[in-house]
């Protein structure tokens, strides 16, 4: 049987019927770079800037090691490209899906409470049965 819409057990807290929310978080978590993001706001306890989180993205994606005395094992040019992708295209996502807020002014990213439901989501998906 298909729910109503006007039935409250059919909608998230966010307007959404469950199908509509099992496929924005589908869509949210296929990105490897978005999960990156949210993983790394985790670690960070929930805050960190766009340039943060771009130089540790950029350093996972070139296998560099983490904490390692030399940084140059990653480009300027391709922390940049890092960056921008997350400006333009994963952060917006995250943020209209009411996952992340992004302040602009100080480039700021802070991860919402749906944020770390979408968290735990990924985590139940990844632990082995």
């Amino acid at each position: 049987m298909i729910p109503l819409l006007s039935s409250p057990e059919s909608l998230t807290a966010f307007g959404e019927t469950q199908a509509d929310a099992v496929d924005t978080a589908m869509e949210l978590l296929a990105d490897q770079r978005r999960r990156s993001l949210l993983n790394y706001l985790e670690e960070t306890d929930g805050t960190a800037t766009l340039t943060e989180v771009a130089v540790e993205i950029a350093d996972q994606e070139a296998g560099a090691e983490p904490n390692a005395i030399s940084d140059h094992d990653v480009s300027p040019r391709d922390r940049r490209a890092v960056r921008i992708s997350l400006h333009h295209t994963h952060i917006p996502k995250l943020a209209n899906a009411d996952v992340v807020d992004y302040d602009t002014e100080t480039e700021t990213i802070t991860l919402t409470d749906r944020g770390r439901t979408l968290i735990d989501r990924q985590d139940a998906v990844q632990e082995p049965a």
